[in-house]
């Protein structure tokens, strides 16, 4: 009976395990497995190159400012999308009335196309915005801001951070639940005013959703593509342009597969490293929350 159990166990997780195998495993070494060869993409023919794309990415000077914009987004976006959806959270967990029906409408965005949302936006800095700044004698709008290499990146942290913060909201919203409220009806007879409620019984208590949030918006951030592709394309120049934008013109546009693939090593090993490093120092601000 014991080995008839295991053999239906392994036989329910078949299914799961083929997709994960198809889609995760096989792409992940496959990349690692053309990032050492010339491979343009096309062809069926290819030669090994050893490590020579990894050199040469190193010493790419158009990878740089892409990987700059990546990291400068990444650390914006997960800092701005973690303050919002905790203030959404918090704020609409003391509404009385409509509270369901106001986290409704904020988690709205989260589930509209990036594409679509990139293209809505860059038609309102490029012609609503543009036209107010005329009327209204502002030179910083007057022209389309995404034009602007100082400020074109800016605007993609601040649309992409529109859209996504109802998606943080509800897992601040599923921690804020977990909270015991015997806790708040014990800092109300200390006196504790709202503040002190928040940093000494509701933050603390939030560290695994903050831990959660943390990870997936940096994860997120790095992997960025559609929002900033239909917002700004990359440009002005490459003023916008993330590493997951280089991956795609490299390997599809210039016909360098290889060296696309060694971006895309690249990048998961920043990530997989950031990820590390996020959970280390996060699972202990949890333990010592519970402590």
């Amino acid at each position: 009976m014991k080995r008839k159990s295991t053999i239906l166990e392994f036989l329910i997780v078949i299914p799961a395990l083929s997709f994960y195998l198809i889609f995760v495993i096989y792409p992940l070494l496959g990349g690692i497995f053309y990032s050492l060869t010339d491979w343009n993409g096309v062809s069926a023919s290819f030669k090994f190159i050893n490590i020579e794309n990894y050199i040469k990415l190193f010493q790419d000077k158009y990878v740089l400012e892409p990987l700059k914009n990546t990291f400068i987004y990444a650390f914006f976006t997960t800092i701005i999308l973690n303050i919002l959806g905790l203030a959404m959270a918090v704020g609409t967990e003391n509404v009385s009335h409509g509270k369901n029906v106001f986290r409704a409408l904020l988690f709205v965005p989260a589930v509209v196309s990036s594409i679509l949302v990139g293209f809505v936006f860059n038609f309102f800095f490029a012609n609503v915005l543009a036209d107010i700044g005329k009327a209204w004698n502002l030179p910083l709008l007057a022209n389309n801001i995404l034009g602007s290499t100082k400020h074109s990146l800016w605007m993609g942290i601040l649309v992409s951070s529109w859209k996504m913060a109802g998606w943080y909201m509800v897992i601040y919203i599923a921690g804020l639940q977990n909270i015991d409220q015997s806790l708040y009806d014990a800092a109300d007879i200390d006196g504790a005013t709202s503040w002190k409620r928040f940093r000494y019984v509701t933050f603390p208590l939030l560290a695994p959703s903050f831990t959660i949030n943390m990870v997936l918006a940096v994860e997120r951030a790095f992997k960025e593509y559609d929002m900033i592709f239909a917002l700004t394309g990359g440009g002005p120049g490459r003023s916008s342009e993330v590493i997951s934008m280089t991956i795609y013109n490299e390997s599809f546009t210039n016909k360098r597969a290889g060296y696309g693939a060694a971006l895309g090593v690249v990048l998961f090993v920043i990530i997989v490293v950031i990820t590390l490093f996020q959970m280390k120092v996060l699972r202990r601000r949890e333990d010592n929350a519970r402590e």
